[in-house]
């Protein structure tokens, strides 16, 4: 058995050529049909072994009489392929109505077998160069788009107008429109990828991909195109990507003075560079965004891309656990708009756990270091959304002018506090029951100092209560002095389920 390479052909480029002269069709399934391989087969169970998509080309000694070519056909729908061509003679109604039914074409020929399949194998190798030198063609035009949006929409008209997407960290970005009836013809089509190298954001983190969903008779010249077309499509993001981090460095050195975090693969720049730096929209009403998350290695692409798409005139500035960005905010609409994008674009974005909050409007490039803090301080007393849904009472988005008081303990950071309660409160630590003590401390400030509220909620006798707070007491946790109150209920707030400080569990 003699077989070709695979390749973009379809049966048609078979049927219509001229070097091909004397093939008779009895059954064609459909002249679209994508032909990945020929294969000429001296004995019909060879068919056995032959790949999807194959034309087979059944000899002489292998085709005497209907029974071995309905056998032959049979072998054939096993293997998906999708023509046989056997020498030209008799047919019985059966042959032909058990092609039909098995949906495979049936085609005949007067011509030797052999010398059919070398030119048949000649015609292949044409269109498969012709494929290429189209996928060439494709190639060379996407040096002249201007971004990575121009180029997924020549794919998508190169491919028929066929749905065209990319992928960052599992979730959609950059898409061509949706043909009307995508999703009736879902059903019959089929999906094709490529990769678009490592993710910008590092080897743990999934790659980019480029997309297609295409017609079952375009697959092959589908996957041709979008490897082809893959490294160029990457080049423009990475371009895309850097035009932003560009745009973006007036904001990164503002986020350095936040407190939040050192700002990554950039140098600290000088507080006096703030002023000197506006950018729109610092030229009038602004407000910031900051987005945090604690996996940035896997999402950062997704994010990056996610802003583009929702604020291209906005740059985005990356620091380290997170996002900074200013968006203009002439009128209170306009704020409440683009809040609504961020909360619906990026924080219930699926798969992605990201943290939002947002500062007030400001209108003087001198309060940007200010909006930056209270961007950061907002989306710190956030919640990610969960692959469960959001928690009741929790919110992935919070503006700071509306921060629930409840939260602000979460401004405490835990290890920091963890620090402070061991120096602070070193006999306390020490006793074996310091987490039911914190437990008791937190539950009788989170009351307002009533016992027997503490206790309800503590699910405690009241007595059990007091005599923690007595016990916490002496191991000099000061409870009556008005300026001590407030810090300590932050302190253990902040710690009273740490694993860090106890390695007994709370009762």
């Amino acid at each position: 058995m003699n077989r070709s390479s695979a390749g973009a052909v379809e049966l048609r480029d078979l049927i219509d050529a001229r070097e091909l002269t004397g093939l008779s069709v009895l059954h064609l399934v459909s002249d679209r049909s994508p032909v990945r391989d020929l294969a000429l087969v001296s004995d019909f169970e060879d068919i056995g072994s032959v790949g999807p998509d194959t034309v087979v080309l059944l000899a002489r000694g292998a085709a005497r009489g209907g029974w071995m070519i309905s056998a032959a056909l049979r072998y054939a729908w096993e293997r998906r392929a999708c023509a046989l061509i056997v020498p030209e003679q008799p047919f019985t109604a059966s042959v032909i109505e058990l092609a039909k039914r098995l949906e495979v074409s049936l085609l005949t020929t007067r011509r030797d077998m052999t010398r059919l399949a070398i030119d048949a194998a000649i015609r292949i190798g044409a269109a498969r160069a012709e494929a290429m030198v189209r996928v060439r063609a494709v190639v060379d035009r996407l040096a002249d788009v201007p971004g990575p949006a121009q180029a997924v929409e020549m794919l998508s008209d190169e491919l028929g107008g066929a749905e065209v997407w990319i992928e960052s960290s599992g979730a959609r970005t950059l898409a061509s429109p949706v043909p009307a009836g995508s999703e009736a013809q879902s059903q019959r089509s089929s999906l094709v990828r490529a990769r678009l190298g490592t993710s910008a954001e590092g080897r743990d983190a999934e790659p980019d991909l480029l997309l297609a969903r295409v017609p079952a008779q375009a697959v092959v010249f589908g996957e041709q195109l979008l490897a082809g077309a893959a490294s160029s499509v990457r080049a423009l993001l990475l371009e895309q990507r850097l035009k932003a981090t560009r745009s973006s460095l007036p904001a990164i050195s503002i986020t350095t003075l936040t407190g939040s975090a050192s700002v990554a693969s950039f140098t600290d720049p000088e507080a006096g560079e703030i002023g000197t730096r506006p950018q729109a929209p610092l030229d009038g009403s602004f407000f910031a965004v900051c987005l945090l998350t604690s996996e940035p290695d896997r999402v950062g692409a997704l994010v990056h891309q996610l802003w583009l798409m929702a604020f291209p005139e906005a740059p985005l500035a990356r620091f380290d656990g997170g996002w900074i960005g200013f968006l203009p905010a002439e009128d209170p609409g306009q704020r409440t708009r683009a809040l609504e994008q961020v909360r619906s674009s990026f924080v219930r974005a699926a798969g992605a756990p990201i943290a939002g909050g947002s500062s007030r409007i400001h209108r003087s490039p001198t309060e940007a270091r200010h909006a930056v803090r209270e961007a950061w301080l907002a989306a710190r007393l956030a919640d990610p959304p969960t692959t469960s849904g959001d928690a009741p009472g929790s919110d992935a988005l919070v503006e700071f002018e509306s921060a629930p008081l409840r939260l602000m303990h979460r401004l405490v950071p835990v290890d920091l506090a963890e620090q402070l309660v061991a120096a602070l409160f070193p006999r306390l630590l020490a006793d074996p029951s310091a987490p039911r003590l914190i437990k008791a401390v937190v539950g009788y400030l989170s009351a307002n100092g009533s016992i027997s509220t503490a206790a309800a909620r503590l699910g405690l006798h009241r007595n059990t209560v007091q005599s923690r707070l007595h016990r916490a007491a002496e191991l000099d946790v000061d409870l009556t002095d008005p300026a001590h109150v407030l810090p300590i209920h932050l302190l253990f707030q902040a710690v009273r389920h740490s694993e860090g400080l106890f390695l007994e569990s709370e009762s």
